[in-house]
């Protein structure tokens, strides 16, 4: 190292530190401020939330008096009562964030003055309902004096929001004027001092980064004749390369282990790619810990591994290899604190058993694992090539499928318990492939999600669905709305808004008469932007439906901030109706609590008589299923819903159950 550069690094680290001192009191100042500018808009909140609240409570004691005047039910008063007293508190609490404000606080004051004459007003209609005076309660209900109680309340509710909403944008312009300034300071006061820091960084380091490269090369090097855990692929490649001529001289056993770890994708979108990186690395030196010494192991890319054994005499070493990695994978993670659960799907080809293509057939047994429930370990087989080749194949054929028009809709019924008549229809997605006929969606969905197709294919759904009902409206049907079911994907994509926009411009459909239909699952993903997207299209004009719920463990808070429509019960709780009790009280209670919710509740999958009598008796609203329809192709729904325009339903869930049972 030159003799001069200690010199200069003293005296960069003095203009350094200089700089960074100066940066730090203007930094101080700064934040100072942002942090009083934010404090306020957290108490602007705090009003605002409790303002809500308390508006919430006066306008629930309303109700509950219009419920006692229509149902004369005391309950209603007194769960009124109780509502206005609560708001009480929360208006304590609404003076002492306001205490600074004369003029806020003698609008808090007016609203609690108000408060107390309304509660006044109930009490004084309990007295008399105590001693079964009903027309004296109603008289003290509906007095004048109490209707100018509720007017003045609305005008003090109308002041006070006006006012803290123009404080409330006072204090964001604050807060950005203080976000804004904090930024400029600091980046201009800390430029230099960066500077410096990286200069001085490069001249220490410079001469260690080259010894540190230098003694990389070497341990390369040393790697082709002894043991290593490898960290890139084309290492791997030169030691397979080498370990394959040398176990053919040789006559010797060697295998090659595909690992992947399974869901990482999903934890490392939930936790983020800093924990996800920590937790590659975790799991990494966990499996490097399973190896022998002369074993080699090579990230593959993303969430996957390989290792290679050479040096065998038979496989018996890889499987317990493979069966180390799985418990040791088994056992939760802690990354930042929080468990993490991790399993892994492992692959094995041997060789000369399997031939040369050590990696590709690896790379298919481990896909066999998945297939098999993940968390396993699996050897090659030719089979399974032989099912990666029809796999390869069928999405090849989904590829040209759309050019080809081989998809087509069918559309199957729901239908209103209450009235027996058609209230909508579902449109599910069919492929009728050239050579291999109908195939299930359950076979080609999963292959389109994975391939990137979903959000193609979900697009054509969703403007063929449109385009189809408008033809029926335009044939004179009655208008009736169609569900659309969107996948994860789709729903995920940043042009679903736009392409829904577009599908009913095209059409001319109006919105009212779609139904978009998402997974409990998929609205569970992420709760913030799912609320975000459902407003986005409710705001729209069209229907929103949460399908297959029950399955997704979702919770009542988090359901009802949703913006939806209707609820449909998974098919695989009405199976089992009206037989099996924890079918029939989950059944029961997800009912009453859509009810509550003011949500309708579709129930799927209905193939019984028992099972629509216990349905319409617990109050469910529509139903499908092959009791009454399977799904049928468009041009049959015209000729069935002039059926059961005269002849009710009856005339076609007979032969339709005839049709199911042969």
């Amino acid at each position: 190292m030159n003799p001069a550069i200690p010199k200069r690094i003293i005296v960069g680290f003095g203009v350094a530190f200089a700089i960074l001192a100066v940066n730090a009191l203007v930094d101080y100042r700064s934040f100072v401020t942002l942090t009083d500018a934010t404090d306020s808009v957290q108490d602007g909140l705090q009003t605002r939330d409790l303002l809500k609240g308390i508006r919430s409570a006066v306008a629930a004691s309303e109700t509950g008096q219009r419920n006692y005047i229509l149902t004369e039910n005391k309950d209603h008063l007194e769960s009124s009562l109780d509502l206005l007293k609560s708001a009480g508190i929360s208006l304590n609490e609404l003076l002492e964030a306001v205490n600074r404000d004369p003029q806020e606080v003698d609008k808090a004051r007016q609203l609690q003055s108000l408060l107390a004459a309304r509660v006044a007003q109930f009490e004084g209609a309990l007295e008399p309902l105590a001693q079964k005076k009903r027309g004296a309660a109603l008289q003290v209900l509906t007095s004048a004096e109490g209707r100018q109680i509720l007017e003045r309340t609305d005008e003090v509710f109308a002041q006070f929001n006006e006012s803290q909403g123009a404080l409330f944008e006072r204090r964001i312009g604050e807060l950005q004027q203080s976000a804004r300034f904090a930024l400029v300071t600091f980046y201009i006061a800390t430029f230099c001092g960066l500077v410096l820091l990286g200069l001085l960084y490069y001249l220490v380091y410079r001469d260690i980064a080259e010894r540190r490269r230098a003694e990389e090369k070497l341990r390369v090097v040393a790697t082709h004749e002894g043991s290593c855990v490898a960290t890139t692929r084309s290492l791997l490649h030169e030691r397979l390369s080498h370990a394959l001529a040398k176990a053919q001289h040789y006559d010797r056993h060697l295998a090659v282990l595909f690992v992947d770890l399974d869901r990482f994708k999903n934890i490392n979108d939930t936790l983020g790619h800093e924990a996800g990186d920590l937790l590659l690395q975790m799991a990494a030196q966990r499996m490097a810990d399973c190896l022998r010494g002369t074993d080699t192991m090579a990230r593959q890319g993303g969430d996957e591994f390989v290792v290679l054994m050479d040096e065998l005499t038979d496989a018996g070493p890889a499987a317990g290899v493979s069966q180390r990695i799985l418990d040791t994978m088994g056992k939760p993670f802690n990354v930042d604190g929080q468990e993490v659960h991790l399993t892994a799907s492992i692959g094995i080809s041997v060789f000369p058993e399997d031939g040369r293509a050590l990696l590709k057939n690896a790379d298919i047994a481990m896909y066999c694992a998945k297939d098999k429930g993940r968390n396993n370990y699996q050897f090659y087989s030719t089979q399974f090539d032989k099912h990666s080749v029809e796999r390869l194949s069928l999405e090849a054929s989904l590829h040209r499928a759309l050019d080809r028009n081989e998809f087509t809709l069918h559309y199957q019924p729901k239908v209103d318990i209450a009235s027996g008549y058609i209230s909508g229809m579902e449109a599910l997605l069919r492929w009728q492939h050239p050579e291999l006929g109908w195939i299930q969606p359950a076979r080609f969905i999963p292959l389109a999600e994975e391939s990137g197709l979903i959000q193609k294919i979900g697009g054509w759904v969703l403007k063929t669905a449109c385009a189809q009902n408008r033809a029926w409206q335009k044939q004179g049907m009655r208008p009736l709305r169609v569900a659309v079911n969107l996948s994860s994907h789709q729903f995920t994509g940043d042009s679903l808004v736009q392409d829904v926009g577009m599908a009913l411009e095209e059409s001319g459909l109006e919105a009212r008469h779609l139904e978009l239909e998402i997974t409990e699952s998929t609205a569970m993903h992420n709760p913030e932007q799912t609320a975000g997207m459902l407003r986005r299209l409710k705001n729209m004009g069209t229907h929103i439906s949460v399908d297959d719920f029950g399955t997704g463990y979702s919770s009542l808070a988090y359901l009802k901030r949703l913006p939806i429509d209707s609820i449909k019960v998974d098919r695989s709780f009405v199976e089992d109706l009206p037989e099996d009790l924890e079918s029939v009280a989950i059944t029961t209670a997800v009912i009453n609590m859509a009810h509550v919710l003011r949500l309708r509740v579709v129930a799927e999958g209905v193939e019984s008589a028992a099972q629509l009598r216990f349905l319409h008796g617990e109050g469910c609203d529509e139903m499908q299923g092959y009791l009454f329809s399977e799904a049928r192709p468009a041009f049959e729904i015209p000729g069935l819903m002039r059926k059961t325009l005269r002849h009710g339903v009856g005339s076609v869930a007979q032969p339709e159950r005839r049709r199911r049972a042969s």
